[in-house]
């Protein structure tokens, strides 16, 4: 009895052996398999980094971007109450509320503030009186007129020249109300440099701040106004700051000591 029961045990043992040889065999292959097609299911959740999507062809071109400078975060973002200011720095670091519209009245074909408007109708009945005849080619414009303007350049000369002459959104001194693009009655050079050189483009620049204006983007300033010249576009600030500015030999930005330059 004593012997069957060894030879039974005997038995029992080898089969475990060969049980748990075949499932190792077959268990191995088996959560290497598994294991794999894990893998597989997690490389295709990877979600991208927004970096990924950096070159994405519908991205807003005129959304700002902040830049921080000197620990102060721009672009600054002016109250209505500063926007109103006759002396309000718009530039590309400090940009008007979106939905901020003066009062205007109607000048000679355009629309300003009525203290910017009373005072170019005196300019330009002046600059006539000598045989400079001036006319208004852009004055206010809208927010959204300056998003379909700003847009336009960019699909047409890409941005980063673009930005060279005109505003993004926002930053643009034709919405205060108070800026106007000028230029000879007869078209020629008209928003072009070679204006400064005509007779109606020097009269313009010895002759605004007695009115109350600037040439807002001056000559060999373009780094500091973040703008090309534009002997064209003046800027009403009143007689007094006018004069002071255009004495000063600084642009209003560093008269006024606010930042201006690149986005």
């Amino acid at each position: 009895m004593a012997n069957e029961k060894c030879k039974m045990i005997n038995f029992l043992t080898g089969y475990n052996k060969v049980v748990k040889k075949k499932y190792l065999l077959i268990g191995i292959p088996l959560v290497l398999a598994t294991i794999g097609f894990i893998a597989i299911l997690a490389s295709r959740n990877v979600v991208k980094a927004p970096s990924d999507t950096s070159n994405d062809s519908t991205s807003d071109t005129s959304a700002d971007q902040e830049v921080v400078v000197d620990q102060v975060v721009y672009p600054i973002q002016l109250t209505i109450e500063q926007a109103t200011a006759i002396n309000a720095v718009v530039n590309k670091k400090h940009k008007l509320p979106e939905n901020y519209v003066p009062t205007l009245t109607s000048v000679a074909g355009g629309k300003m503030r009525e203290d910017a408007a009373t005072e170019l109708e005196k300019l330009l009945d002046a600059a006539s009186a000598i045989g400079n005849k001036l006319v208004i080619i852009s004055s206010y414009r809208s927010y959204l007129t300056q998003v379909s303007t700003y847009d336009g350049y960019v699909n047409q000369y890409g941005q980063a020249q673009a930005d060279t002459f005109s505003a993004r959104p926002g930053h643009s001194e034709h919405q205060t109300g108070l800026a106007v693009d000028l230029g000879n009655n007869d078209g020629s050079c008209a928003l072009e440099t070679c204006f400064g050189d005509t007779a109606g483009g020097v009269w313009l620049a010895t002759n605004a701040p007695n009115y109350g204006f600037i040439i807002r983007y001056p000559e060999g300033k373009e780094a500091e106004t973040g703008y090309q010249y534009e002997p064209w576009h003046i800027r009403y600030l009143g007689a007094d700051t006018a004069k002071a500015v255009a004495s000063s030999g600084k642009t209003f930005d560093q008269y006024m000591n606010v930042v201006a330059g690149e986005y």
